[in-house]
């Protein structure tokens, strides 16, 4: 789904909420603070999803994710406002959503979006807890008390299951959050604390608090990535952010004083809020198109104008190659193999086939070069695997046995990953180009928070030095590049005579994940 159509969506249900807020504020002359509270909160929410959208250029699922978590807790806390007789319908229908919607965040955030074991099984069984649920909603009210219960255990089994399970993985995540996780309890504990004694005579005034624990658990983590992205919105393209502060105080200031004046009550001041929010809302959405597809941007000094542009620039490049290889390259190819069916001679007929399979794997790798693909629905030992495989088929007239150890729920995150990909195709290729040897092995670990990496081979090679040494004749350029990316990580990356015979390439680094965590785009 298009980053724009999802955008649309959130803000049709925005118009849906204030409806529906404007129905409850206009039914009921006065609401008391435990019906109020839920009202602004539930504006907070919506003013949220506003910014969390418009900066979301890179069209980050995670994000809009946690946008729909943010609109469906809107409409939960919108029917705790409203009165009981004609929400408890809609508490019990948005009650397993929410749920849902909970623990498929919770997991997507945990793994990044990457595939990982038991997924396809865990969301089938999530999405039958809820289906199930929401179908019972139509029954009786202790047949859906059942199907409820039955959902909750169920979803945080599979949960449990799933963290078990990586538990390495969750606890890197984890660490690698701790901060901004830590710093979002202490801020919802403080205001739990504040709301629970200042409605401490109001009949159940923490009702429901927990469906909401996990927006709050993740909202400092969930801005970390905005704040990454872009800092900034489509509006601050075109004024600064002292203006928007402006034009903000102005605009509350205005509302304020016209419910003043006019004696409307502080119901009314929420709702003519929202709709400025909606107008906001709006004015992103087509501001932000516009600029994406025109050059011309008023203020260049903004932050996210910033990110735009280099958003662009990105997709130019990678659109000129993609021009290169359809206009330069394949093009060619199409030629000579139409001229296979032209020709008698099978032996011509074998070495035009041949040319062209070995530059179609060729133009492959280049590209694999200029901008490694790490599929998502793969592992990250699947996706180490396919790249010794394309090596292996760049050198056809080579026969080297590859013998890769790797854990199948490794998990290294980004933007280390993309690190480790490119030292193992360099490390490989020059084994299929200097070794003599018939062998190689590659041993992939993360031993707390130290990803250590051996290539060697049994190839018969003259004893090496140490690096600072005079060099080897093989110790070329690709060498030198990854010893220097390593060391500005503050790694090891050593040569030395592998026993008995043949090359080991030793590298370890440390992977930090408050640095590591911040480039998360799913």
């Amino acid at each position: 789904m298009k980053s724009i159509t999802i955008k649309l969506i959130l803000f049709i249900n925005y118009i849906f909420i204030i409806l529906a807020i404007g129905k409850v504020l206009f039914t009921h002359s006065s609401l008391s603070v435990q019906h109020l509270v839920p009202l602004i909160l539930a504006t907070l929410f919506l003013g949220d999803i506003t910014y969390i959208a418009a900066c979301n250029l890179k069209e980050n699922m995670i994000l809009f994710l946690f946008c729909g978590l943010l609109s469906v807790d809107s409409w939960y806390l919108i029917f705790a406002a409203g009165p009981m007789n004609t929400s408890e319908f809609w508490f019990r229908l948005f009650s397993p959503v929410m749920l849902y919607l909970s623990v498929r965040f919770c997991l997507l955030f945990l793994f990044q979006g990457y595939k990982y074991k038991m997924k396809k099984a865990t969301d089938c069984l999530l999405a039958i807890f809820c289906i199930c649920t929401i179908a019972c909603v139509f029954l009786t009210e202790r047949i859906y008390a059942c199907a409820y219960g039955l959902q909750l255990i169920g979803s945080l089994a599979c949960f449990l299951l799933v963290v078990l399970f990586h538990r390495k993985r969750v606890t890197f995540v984890l660490k690698s959050e701790k901060k901004t996780i830590l710093l979002s309890l202490v801020v919802t504990l403080a205001i739990f604390i504040i709301y629970y004694y200042l409605t401490i005579n109001v009949k159940d005034h923490i009702g429901n608090f927990g469906v909401y624990i996990v927006v709050f658990i993740f909202f400092m983590s969930i801005h970390g990535i905005v704040l990454k992205e872009t800092d900034g919105v489509p509006i601050s393209a075109v004024i600064s952010f002292k203006e928007q502060l402006l034009l903000a105080s102005i605009g509350i200031g205005v509302l304020v004083s016209v419910c003043i004046v006019l004696n409307w009550p502080v119901t009314v001041f929420i709702l003519l809020l929202n709709l400025a929010l909606a107008f906001i809302f709006l004015f992103n959405i087509i501001l932000g198109e516009n600029f994406k597809h025109n050059n011309h941007i008023i203020s260049r000094n903004s932050k996210y104008t910033y990110a735009l542009n280099r958003l662009k620039h990105e997709e130019e490049i990678k659109e000129t190659f993609s021009n290169f290889l359809h206009d330069e390259v394949l093009q060619d190819l199409l030629s000579i193999k139409n001229m296979v069916g032209k020709s008698n001679r099978p032996e011509v007929q074998d070495l035009i086939c041949e040319t062209l399979n070995r530059l179609n794997i060729r133009i492959r790798s280049q590209m694999q070069d200029y901008h490694p693909i790490l599929l998502k629905n793969l592992t990250l030992k699947e996706n180490l695997n396919e790249l010794i495989q394309s090596v292996r088929a760049l050198f056809p007239q080579r026969d080297i046995n590859v013998s890769f150890e790797c854990a199948d729920t490794l998990f290294i995150p980004e933007p280390y990953d993309m690190l480790v990909y490119r030292l193992i195709k360099e490390l490989l290729t020059n084994i299929y180009k200097h070794s003599n040897g018939n062998h190689a092995w590659i041993v992939l670990t993360l031993e707390k928070d130290i990803v250590k990496l051996y290539v060697c081979d049994n190839g018969k090679r003259e004893t090496l030095t140490e690096i600072n040494d005079k060099e080897p004749s093989f110790w070329h350029k690709g060498f030198l590049s990854m010893k220097e990316q390593i060391d500005d990580l503050g790694g090891i990356f050593s040569v030395s005579d592998n026993i008995p015979e043949g090359v080991r390439t030793e590298i370890q680094f440390l992977v930090k994940g408050d640095v590591s965590y911040k480039y998360f785009v799913s």
